[in-house]
């Protein structure tokens, strides 16, 4: 005759989760010795390295379609990707001088910095079919591009998710 395997808790108790065992104890909110809060800031950290990795990719993706549109050829995705994260360090850079400077305010002016910079690094990372740099006023245009698709971009998935969470508020009461 062959006897049916048990499983015991670690502390021996009736269930598993019960206050001592190490592992969750509910009495005082915890998972494995991390607070309820800790997990949630987890979570929310995480979601946000996927939120700036995803916005990297498809920006490059949307650098690369404006490449595309302006200049007549598709650029390599890792240029682009590079592009991406150069203009961001300088844009960052740029915007804390500009803050010094200009002791916080400035207006549209950081919108013309960041266009000016990103205009600078695809002239100088996404050279033509020969080899060539395309000069700053296809780069001018190219940033142009880049931008008005990105704002369509996000305007339609904020439209979206505008939908989408309006909906579930409205149809919590």
């Amino acid at each position: 005759a062959m006897e049916s395997a048990r499983l015991e808790p670690p502390s021996g108790g009736l269930a598993w989760g019960v206050p001592g065992d190490g592992f969750f104890d509910i009495t005082r909110g915890d998972f494995m010795g991390t607070s309820s809060f800790a997990a949630l800031a987890g979570m929310g950290m995480m979601a946000l390295l996927i939120m700036i990795v995803g916005g990297i990719l498809i920006g490059a993706l949307v650098l690369c379609l404006a490449f595309r549109l302006v200049v007549g050829y598709m650029p390599s995705y890792l240029r682009s990707i590079g592009v991406i994260l150069l203009t961001f360090v300088a844009v960052a850079v740029a915007s804390v001088v500009l803050g010094m400077l200009m002791h916080g305010g400035g207006g549209l002016l950081p919108a013309i910095v960041n266009f000016l910079v990103g205009a600078a690094v695809v002239n100088y990372l996404l050279l033509s079919q020969d080899g060539s740099q395309i000069g700053f006023g296809k780069a001018c245009l190219v940033q142009l591009v880049y931008m008005v698709i990105f704002f369509v971009l996000v305007l339609i998935i904020g439209v979206i998710l505008a939908m989408v969470f309006g909906a579930a508020l409205f149809g919590m009461h």
